[in-house]
């Protein structure tokens, strides 16, 4: 397609995106591949409608590696909040002797990830609301 038609088809994505028509605007967006729009249907799937599986593929496509990577930290916190820290545990560090990595573990701790407030908060409510 040529760059006019692009541009023409692109304003029509982001039209209906701004009209709620998320699947008319996926399509074209998909189409163009429009990273900006992109970005914009997985930020609306993430916060809006709290669907972050969905948000992972548009980030994907859209080469948005921080927020792909905001997704897994988010659900190695889940999961290990879940299981209880007691029960996660991780390799210990590589400088450790052979001997001594075998003989040890260290409990992983959720801290050491970059967690957006608004997701750990509502993975806290989650966890909070099954109990």
């Amino acid at each position: 397609m040529d760059s006019k038609e692009r541009v023409q088809l692109i304003r029509e994505g982001n039209t209906a995106f701004n009209a709620g028509d998320i699947r008319k605007a996926r399509e074209l967006f998909l189409k163009t591949d429009y990273k900006d729009g992109l970005i914009r249907l997985g930020d609306h799937f993430m916060y809006d409608r709290k669907l972050p599986m969905l948000a992972f593929g548009y980030y994907k496509k859209a080469g948005r590696q921080d927020k792909v990577d905001e997704i897994y930290q988010r659900m190695v916190y889940a999961l290990s909040v879940w299981l209880g820290r007691d029960k996660w545990k991780v390799p210990a560090s590589a400088n450790q002797s052979n001997e001594a990595q075998q003989n040890s573990t260290s409990t992983l701790n959720p801290d050491d990830f970059k967690v957006h407030p608004i997701l750990k908060a509502k993975a806290l409510e989650i966890l909070s609301s099954k109990h």
